[in-house]
Formats: structure tokens, sequence, C-alpha cells
């Protein structure tokens, strides 16, 4: 059966969590936002734990080391939102999720985003009950927050030309009412793309459904060729050689810049579309070096070789040796 996380949309939706849920919950948070969510609350949860990073070793150490509880509420962006999704999936308990920010579609996958020796990997299968996006507290959060994770939903630009490619180099299956349904969700995100870049209500809401809409399409197909492709192969590979922490969006922003560039799409007009989105995409300003576009463009092919599981695209057709990858970046540097 095909089911994904639906949202309930409003204002003060967190102070209207009972509280005898809260009594028996622990919330799995950071810092920053706990101080916007917890003067919103009826009560104060049974406990509350700050996280860190998502490698699966420590994750499940961190989890293991819990006392009993009866709910996982996960308040805070990916990190905080992955985690609490691994603690209900392995205890086996109840999960309400409260995203302070929009900055990626994790509130609406199934799956738990995890690192395996700093590599990206995706297991379990868990749902909220419910998801709440409440106005007021989003737009208590820096605005660039919210807005890069329209980066989640930019990727289909460049994974639908990859799902093609890979349909006319093997016997992959193309879904035509798929790939046509996902163009629809990234003409959405263009034609409110100011709104979502203002953080208006209206925006949140259009990029909360948007992601709903993209999740859906991948259950119905059945794995995330949609809106995954060689975009996000660059943006695990430089997470992986670099091991420095990127805000989500923003790179994966740059990475469909960079990757519609190789594959010879119109890169100016989906760089307009992250203009007017207002997502920082220059490699200075989300703290990528030059060197470090040439090195990770460069140990793709060996990344993808050991990467199996990653579907083709771009960089399988053509893996980039240094020369492409110089000349790729002085492209680049034209468009931005």
């Amino acid at each position: 059966m095909i089911r994904v996380s639906e949202p309930i949309f409003g204002r003060g939706l967190a102070g209207d969590l009972p509280s005898d849920i809260l009594r028996n919950a622990i919330v799995f948070t950071m810092e920053i936002p706990w101080g916007i969510v917890q003067p919103s609350l009826a009560c104060s949860p049974f406990q509350v734990r700050y996280v860190g990073g998502m490698e699966l070793s420590s994750v499940e150490k961190f989890v293991e080391s819990l006392p009993d509880f009866e709910v996982a509420i996960g308040v805070g962006g990916g990190t905080s939102i992955d985690t609490a999704k691994f603690a209900a999936w392995k205890r086996d308990k109840r999960l309400i999720l409260i995203p302070t920010i929009l900055s990626t579609d994790a509130p609406f996958t199934k799956a738990i985003g995890v690192r395996v020796d700093g590599r990206v990997r995706y297991l379990g299968e868990v749902y909220p009950d419910p998801l709440l996006i409440d106005f007021d507290i989003l737009q208590k959060s820096p605005k660039k927050l919210n807005r890069s994770g329209a980066g989640d939903v930019l990727s289909i630009y460049t994974a639908l030309w990859d799902w093609k490619l890979a349909s006319e180099k093997s016997s992959e299956r193309y879904d035509e009412m798929i790939a046509n349904e996902s163009k629809k969700i990234l003409q959405a995100l263009a034609d409110k793309a100011e709104e979502i870049c203002e953080n208006t209500e209206l925006g949140l809401k259009t990029l909360a459904m948007l992601f709903k809409e993209e999740v859906l399409l991948c259950e119905i197909f059945g794995s995330s060729r949609p809106e995954e492709g060689s975009e996000h192969y660059f943006a695990y590979c430089i997470e992986y050689l670099t091991k420095k922490k990127f805000l989500h969006g923003e790179l994966i922003a740059f990475s469909v810049i960079l990757t519609s560039l190789y594959q010879g799409q119109d890169a100016s007009m989906i760089k307009n579309v992250v203009k007017r989105l207002g997502i920082e995409h220059s490699p200075e300003a989300i703290g990528i070096t030059e060197k470090e576009v040439i090195d990770t463009l460069v140990y793709l092919p060996k990344y993808l070789e050991e990467e199996k599981q990653l579907l083709y695209g771009i960089y399988h057709h053509k893996p980039p040796t240094e020369k492409e990858a110089r000349e790729l970046l002085e492209k680049l540097k034209d468009i931005l």
C-alpha cells in the first residue's frame, strides 16, 4: 500500500500537544530549535536529548542508551528529525515531528538518512503521527534555512535527465506519467519562488506540499529516481571527501546548476530559479573551494564504482577527467 506522511498545517499546533503525550515523550532536538518550540508547549516533556551527527554506530548507541519512553518527538531540522525517526523505528514507538525549518524533505520520507563511514545510507520505515507544519514556528527561524529546502525539489531537473539517459542506455524502466508529474512539481516551485523566498505562509505551505508530492511519486515508482540523480551523487561525494557539513539545500542547489551544465541542459534557466528562491548557490557562499569542486568531479568515477546502489547518470555515462572538470568550472563561473 502506498503511504506518505500527511502534514497538518496551522498556527499554534505545537502548543496543542496534550500534556499526557509530552510527559511520556523524549524530544530529540538542538539548542536553537528547542528554544523556539519549548515556550509554546503545554508542559515539559519526559526528557529532552540534544542530537549530534548521523553516523550509524553513534546513533545506534545513543538510542540504545535511552530510557523507556512512549513517544519520540523530533524538533528541528534534518538531524533532529532523522534521529527521532530512528529512535521511533528502533524502539517501535509513536513518532511526532515538529520541523522548525523546511531545509530538507526528511520529515516526509519514511526512510532514515544515516552515515556509514561517512557515506549516505537510508534505512528503516517510519511515519509521523502527526507531522505538524506550524507556521508560527517556521517563521521564527531564519528564512534561508527554510527556502534552502527547495534544493530537494530542484533536483528533479537533473534527476529526470539522468533517468531518461539511463532508459536509453540500458533496460531501466522510464515512466512518462511519473516524469510529467515531477515536471509539474518543478514548475509549481518556480511559480511560487518569491513566496518561498519570503517565507510567507503560502510559500511554506507550497514547499511542504511539494515535498509530499515528490515523495509520493517516488513511492509510487518504487525508488527515488524521479528526484535524485547525479546532483545528489556530487553532493554525497564532496561531503565524503571534505568531511564538511553543508546546508543540504544550498549544496544541492549548487550541484543542480553544476550537473545540469555537464548534462548540456539550460543551466542558466535553473540558476535563475535558484536566484529567485533566494538560495545561496555560489561555491564561495556555501563554503566550497574551486579545488574541492575539481577534486570531487575527478573522484566521482571511483566513488560511483564503490557506491553501486546509485542509479545510472551523467557522471557514470561520462566520467569527468581533470581537464573536463576544470573546463566545467570555468563554464560555471560564466553562469554564476
